[in-house]
Parts: C-alpha cells; sequence; structure tokens
C-alpha cells in the first residue's frame, strides 16, 4: 500500500465516521453505527483496516454479530486496504454477498495546467439541493422515500463535517451537473459528481471536476483525489482529467 493511497482512504473514512452516531470495536474491524439513518449502508457497516488473516466466512459473520444485534437489516463489510479486498472476494462470493470494486485515484495535474471552463461555478448548498434529490430519485428507482430522504441527510451532513465547497455547471438557470469538495488544508476529495441524464456528453461533468481540482491545487491541498466504480465508464473520463489510479477498495453486501 502506497503512502498516498492510504492517506487518501484515511481521509475518507475520517469523514464517514464524523458523519455517524458511533463507532465500536468488532473484530479485525471498527463497526460503524447510524441509527438515526439505518438505510444509509454507508454508515452501518463493519470496516477492516488490518489484514489478520481472517476468511470472508468469519468476517460475514461478526458482521452478523454486530449488525444483527443493532437490529440493521443489511450486513456490509468495507475494506479500504490494498489487496485484503481481493483476497476475501471469492469467499465473499461463495457465501452469495455482493461485491463493488472501487478504484481510488489521484490528480496529477499542477495548478497551472487546470484550467476549468468558465461556465463551471462555486455555489452554495442550497443551490444544489434540488439536483441532489433528483439524482437521489433517478439513480435510486427501487428506493422508497424514506431511503431517499436518508440518503439526502446523509448528504446534508458530509458536506458540513468536510467544509464542503459545491460547484455546478447551469442549463437555463437551474443547476444540471454538480460536484462537492472536501478538504483539511492539505488534502481533498472531489465526491458525488452528478450529471442530469438529459445533459450529459456535453463536457459539464469534466468542467465541474477540474474547477474543483483547481481551486483545491490553488488552495494548496497537495493530494487531490476521487474515488471511481471500477467497473463502470467514468473512470476513463476521470484519466483523460490527468487522474491515476491509486488503488482499489472493496465492500461486500448481503442486502436484506
Amino acid at each position: 500500500m502506497t503512502e498516498r493511497f492510504e492517506r487518501a482512504w484515511i481521509f475518507e473514512e475520517a469523514l464517514r465516521d464524523r458523519c455517524a452516531d458511533r463507532l465500536e470495536a468488532a473484530r479485525s474491524a471498527t463497526a460503524v453505527f447510524t441509527s438515526s439513518l439505518p438505510r444509509v449502508w454507508d454508515l452501518n457497516m463493519l470496516r477492516v483496516e488490518h489484514d489478520e488473516g481472517l476468511r470472508a466466512a468469519e468476517l460475514a459473520a461478526e458482521a452478523e454479530r454486530v449488525q444483527g444485534s443493532a437490529g440493521l437489516g443489511h450486513r456490509r463489510v468495507y475494506v479500504p486496504v490494498e489487496g485484503l479486498g481481493a483476497r476475501l472476494s471469492p469467499g465473499f462470493r461463495e457465501l452469495g454477498w455482493k461485491e463493488d470494486r472501487f478504484l481510488l485515484m489521484e490528480c496529477l495535474q499542477a495548478a497551472g495546467d487546470l484550467r476549468a471552463p468558465e461556465h463551471a461555478s462555486e455555489v452554495d448548498h442550497g443551490a444544489i439541493v434540488p439536483l441532489r434529490t433528483h439524482e437521489q430519485h433517478t439513480l435510486g428507482a427501487e428506493r422508497d422515500a424514506e431511503t431517499i430522504e436518508q440518503l439526502l441527510d446523509w448528504g446534508g451532513r458530509r458536506a458540513e463535517a468536510g467544509r464542503a465547497r459545491h460547484f455546478a455547471a447551469f442549463a437555463a438557470g437551474e443547476p444540471v451537473a454538480c460536484a462537492d469538495l472536501y478538504s483539511n488544508g492539505v488534502t481533498a476529495q472531489i465526491e458525488d459528481v452528478y450529471t442530469r441524464p438529459d445533459h450529459r456528453g456535453r463536457g459539464l461533468a469534466s468542467a465541474i471536476v477540474l474547477r474543483a481540482a483547481e481551486e483545491a491545487r490553488g488552495a494548496g491541498q497537495d493530494l487531490i483525489f476521487l474515488v471511481a466504480d471500477y467497473d463502470d465508464w467514468p473512470k476513463e473520463l476521470y484519466r483523460r482529467l490527468g487522474f491515476a489510479p491509486l488503488g482499489q477498495m472493496h465492500a461486500f453486501l448481503m442486502a436484506p
């Protein structure tokens, strides 16, 4: 594991922990609980941070113990450690768990090379709330209203905890693409990049990602990263924008 990869996922996990209600030590892991948002699986999970030789079946049993006793309907095991998720993957698949793979990518462009289009603007959080609501309804057609409300609540918590700055591109006076930027003074994460389906293919996502990266670099952040779905196409867009892979993370889920 590289130092920059570890630094990035620790940044992301620290942000997650600030949004959670409580943390508990578990076997070879940290149990993250947010009883106020039980349907947000990413805030109710078992995070495995060290490879202590456990097998998938043992971690699944630990998830059953700690998440079951908390009354959660799902079981989720998150593995940010490079290489560990790949080792555990076959075992979780045999158990019938769903696997998600994430690619952590770093912006390699220097400040002078980042030139975002002028139509990518910084906005306040209220300006993008309607777009974030549209995003949840579009991406989660199978989700009920309560789940969507909890996911939006999580977005608000994360924005506050991460001192978020928000960027958007507009059409006919409405925001149609957006992204958030979290930072702690030296490390920055670009997150939740979204473009309305009817405005895709126009370079709007590229514009706001570059604007966020430009602002982060200009503010002195020496590590700027984002997390992409390993099995989806946006990672190729990010490559073209000057982002390079740092490492992989895995998450395993047994849905309710």
